[in-house]
């Protein structure tokens, strides 16, 4: 009878790095535009419904 030969263990295999830190200052960026975009469209709303509601 021959003998049950055990398998070989895994070698881990290393994650990359996923978050870069320049990842996080593009985000940030992103967000702060997406907030401007935001305020000035509801400046906008806001300034006309006043317009309109003199009238």
């Amino acid at each position: 009878m021959a003998a049950k030969k055990k398998p070989a263990p895994r070698k881990k295999v290393l994650a990359p790095d996923a978050a870069y830190p320049t990842s996080a200052v593009v985000i940030a960026t992103h967000n702060l535009i997406n907030m401007a975009v935001v305020m000035a469209s509801c400046g906008t709303i806001l300034l006309t419904l006043i317009i309109v509601q003199k009238f």
